[in-house]
């Protein structure tokens, strides 16, 4: 299936992903001089240089940008198509951006039973907060996100299919103050929160479920690891919000649920992507992993919520 995409256009995106020429040439198995002139020949089809070179490396240039973004689509759609026709995957990169919730529960077991049944597949997972991994997929940088929902309604290329829902509770170490004796959102104030960096969908839901009382809750400290956050709740009298799905990795680190009843909010978790990969065999298999795997009480019926 390869064959719907262009060894110039594989180099390019190489190119793009890397902006290096000696690290895309390694990529793609080629000389550095037969990469250049691969890209000498799809520049002279474009009419208009693709790359700037720097003193850091390539640069790309307006043109480059929108080409990356079309290319993206192509090379997308070619490795979908393997799926769908050959049921495997035997060459090519698969991008999954993924939310803390699930990467720290049910998705590491997921992602590598999926690897064994496509091992020539390279597979890059990241992890961010919902906001970050829409913008990344809107901007082609991942082919499907598992996240919290957002907010507001998603871009109407994308689609989201849903698979859970999810409390909002609090943690805390096990010596906490508020372990044995519980308290209210006020109470927790006294502790200062940690959060995750720029994370504007925690926000916006305090503000919904606790109007003024969000207040409370601004983080104190922000981090985008998780390891960061889970050592400084056991290192502090610190306290996090997190999924309830997450807690059994949180108890593994010696965390406990803090009791604060009724304080808190749900969450919606999907798998989203670009509307026209929605019914792929592909994104079906994936998505019924994530429901097969996990034994948490709230899986949400079968069905899609368009976005837009």
């Amino acid at each position: 299936m390869r064959l719907l995409v262009s060894r110039h256009l594989e180099n390019f995106l190489a190119l793009y992903q890397t902006l290096n020429m000696h690290a895309a040439a390694e990529a793609k198995n080629i000389s550095q001089p037969a990469l250049t002139k691969s890209l000498k020949l799809l520049e002279k089809q474009v009419g208009m240089p693709l790359f700037h070179r720097t003193p850091r490396g390539l640069e790309p240039t307006p043109a480059g940008t929108t080409m990356y973004q079309y290319a993206r689509q192509i090379d997308q759609a070619a490795r979908f198509a393997a799926i769908d026709l050959q049921q495997s995957m035997t060459t090519g990169l698969l991008s999954i951006g993924i939310g803390p919730i699930l990467a720290v529960s049910i998705f590491p077991a997921i992602i590598t039973v999926f690897h064994r049944r496509h091992p020539g597949l390279r597979i890059k997972v990241e992890t961010g907060i919902s906001s970050h991994l829409i913008e990344g997929l809107a901007r082609e940088h991942y082919d499907f996100v598992v996240t919290a929902l957002p907010e507001e309604p998603l871009p109407k290329t994308m689609v989201s299919l849903p698979l859970y829902r999810s409390r909002m509770v609090a943690i805390g170490r096990a010596d906490h103050p508020l372990a044995a004796i519980g308290g209210t959102v006020e109470t927790l104030a006294a502790y200062g929160r940690v959060g995750f960096l720029e994370d504007r969908e925690f926000e916006k839901r305090a503000l919904r479920a606790l109007g003024p009382r969000a207040e409370a809750l601004r983080p104190a400290v922000q981090t985008s690891s998780m390891a960061i956050m889970f050592g400084m709740l056991m290192a502090t009298d610190h306290f996090a919000i997190i999924g309830e799905m997450m807690l059994p990795r949180a108890v593994s680190e010696g965390l406990v649920k803090l009791p604060v009843p009724h304080a808190f909010w749900e969450i919606e978790i999907g798998l989203v992507c670009k509307a026209v990969l929605a019914s792929s065999p592909a994104i079906s298999a994936i998505r019924s992993a994530l429901l097969a795997s996990s034994h948490y009480p709230q899986v949400l019926a079968a069905g899609k919520r368009p976005g837009g």
